[in-house]
C-alpha cells in the first residue's frame, strides 16, 4: 500500500466520520413519518430484566421501549439503564440508545467509504444497494440471532417498512 493510497482511505475514513453522524441526524429524521416500533407491539422474552431496573408499575414491556439498542447495551454491554441520561441539552435528555444511534450510523459510514474506495460498485444506486444489504445484515439476519427482536416472521410490516428506508435514506445520504 503506497502513501497515496493510504491517504484516500484516510480521507475516506474522514469522510464517513463526518457523514455518519450527519446521516444518523438523517435516518432519525425519517423515523419520525415512519416509526419502526408501537407502543402496542410488546417484547415480553425481553422484559424479564427490568424487574431489576424499574418497579412493577413503571415497567413497559414494548417494543417501543425495549428496542435493539436498548436490549443491547443492558444485555451485552452490561449498561444497568440504557435510558438514563448522559447529558442534557435545552432541557432534552439524552441516552444511550442514542448515542448507539449514532455510533451505528458512523461505523457503517465509515466503512461503506472505505470499502468503496477498494470496490466502487458498493456505490450502486447512490448508496442505495449498500443501505439495502446493511439493512438484510443487521435487522434480517444479525437482530435476531441474537435475540434483540422477535423472530422475523413475527415483526410487523411497519417495522420491516420502516427499517428498510431508514437504511436506504442513511446510505444515501452518506
Amino acid at each position: 500500500m503506497n502513501s497515496q493510497t493510504k491517504e484516500r482511505f484516510g480521507l475516506a475514513a474522514l469522510i464517513g466520520l463526518i457523514a455518519g453522524v450527519v446521516s444518523a441526524f438523517v435516518k432519525w429524521g425519517a423515523e419520525f413519518p415512519l416509526p419502526p416500533r408501537s407502543p402496542m407491539d410488546m417484547f415480553d422474552a425481553a422484559c424479564g430484566p427490568e424487574s431489576t431496573i424499574r418497579s412493577a408499575d413503571t415497567i413497559d414491556c414494548s417494543r417501543n421501549f425495549l428496542n435493539p439498542p436498548y436490549v443491547f447495551l443492558r444485555d451485552y454491554i452490561g449498561i444497568a439503564d440504557p435510558n438514563a441520561a448522559i447529558y442534557e441539552f435545552a432541557g432534552h435528555a439524552f441516552n444511550y440508545v442514542m448515542f448507539t444511534h449514532i455510533i451505528f450510523s458512523i461505523v457503517f459510514a465509515v466503512g461503506y467509504c472505505i470499502v468503496a474506495e477498494k470496490f466502487p460498485k458498493i456505490t450502486m444506486w447512490q448508496g442505495v444497494l449498500a443501505g439495502i444489504l446493511a439493512n438484510i445484515a443487521v435487522h434480517v439476519i444479525s437482530l435476531p440471532i441474537l435475540g434483540l427482536t422477535l423472530p422475523l416472521w413475527t415483526l410487523p410490516w411497519y417495522e420491516h417498512v420502516s427499517e428498510f428506508m431508514g437504511h436506504m435514506i442513511l446510505f444515501w445520504r452518506v
